[in-house]
């Protein structure tokens, strides 16, 4: 059976997310309170996913916003680890230079710049060196928590390929799980592209590859119901690193 992927389209192109983000940025100079979209609002993502990791990383202090766009996931986390025992690392990425300076000019607006890091950088190019990553010890350091609210669809949707000729987003797990520590570092990937098991299985498929990830669990969302068939309008699946 041929391996499934998704039709290419203009937003897995870094032209459509410069061109948003500069629209953004705009409508943020003139009223800042306009901060712009926060994707998946509808489902109350960031709001379950913040949940989720207090129940399942209570302890984590260094977190990776991958494909951060205007940086809200991130500030939901800061302010949320502010109210308790205060510190930690929060550093967002996103290979549009459009989205980092809107996430900055967003930081110093809300107060926070001195708490947040943003780097322009590619998902694919996270291990190069491009990001600074924590060190731990003797485990060769990396992220308690990387996040991923839509970037994982958006790469799915780039009709570019990887030297090997596999498309682009089947690089992503390689490249990530790099700057996850090691030993218990988790990955949360949301989705309204790919079902859970699609999920599981576009992430995990590079098992055999040397990426060293499992399956840790799943957050819950409204489910409905359609043609006999039940299901959830998007989906958030973590990964834990071995």
């Amino acid at each position: 059976m041929a391996e499934e992927h998704l039709n290419p389209s203009q937003l897995g192109t870094k032209q459509y997310w410069d061109q948003a983000y500069t629209l953004e940025t705009q409508n943020f100079i003139e009223d800042p309170s306009n901060e712009g979209q926060i994707w998946f609002s509808e489902s109350n993502a960031e709001y379950r996913i913040l949940s989720y990791l207090r129940r399942v990383a209570p302890t984590a202090r260094s977190y990776l916003d991958i494909g951060t766009g205007n940086g809200h996931l991130l500030f939901e986390i800061v302010e949320e680890l502010d109210q308790e025992e205060g510190g930690g690392v929060f550093v967002g990425v996103d290979y549009s230079d459009k989205a980092v300076s809107l996430a900055k000019g967003i930081a110093e607006e809300r107060g926070v710049m001195d708490k947040v890091g943003f780097w322009t950088a590619d998902v694919l190019a996270l291990d190069g060196g491009e990001v600074w990553v924590p060190e731990d010890g003797g485990s060769g350091g990396g992220f308690d928590v990387c996040l991923d609210k839509g970037t994982f669809d958006a790469i799915s949707l780039s009709d570019e390929a990887l030297e090997d000729g596999r498309r682009v987003y089947e690089g992503y797990a390689e490249h990530v799980v790099k700057v996850m520590r090691k030993g218990g570092g988790l990955l949360v990937v949301t989705s309204c592209n790919w079902t859970e098991e699609e999920l599981k299985g576009k992430i995990l498929a590079t098992d055999g590859m040397g990426v060293e990830l499992e399956y840790y669990g799943r957050i819950e969302y409204p489910s409905f119901s359609f043609g006999g068939q039940k299901g959830q309008a998007i989906s958030s699946v973590c990964f834990r690193r071995k």
